[in-house]
């Protein structure tokens, strides 16, 4: 199974998947993780936190085009407020 496959089944079982700085965290109902999950994950690390942060980031650019043009920010504006949405521990509001 490659990264992208597990990163997509893991999402399907339940499985949150997020970076934070240099590491990988997940959430996930017990018992849904196995230890052959973790040891990819642990071993394809950089990988994982990379495809995580590709989807982040285009997630962010859709969310700014969003605001941009129904609430008629500036692009700047725009993308600050996507950015918020997505880490409210930095201050933003996730609703």
């Amino acid at each position: 199974m490659n990264v992208e496959t597990l990163v997509t089944d893991l999402h399907r079982r339940g499985v949150r998947l997020h970076v934070n700085g240099d590491r990988l965290r997940w959430f996930a109902p017990v018992g849904v993780v196995t230890e052959a999950d973790l040891s990819v994950l642990r071993e394809h690390k950089a990988e994982v936190m990379a495809i995580l942060r590709e989807a982040e980031s285009d997630r962010i650019e859709e969310r700014s085009a969003i605001l941009q043009f129904d609430a008629y920010l500036s692009r700047r504006e725009a993308e600050r407020r996507a950015r918020n949405e997505q880490h409210p521990a930095n201050g933003g509001s996730a609703a």
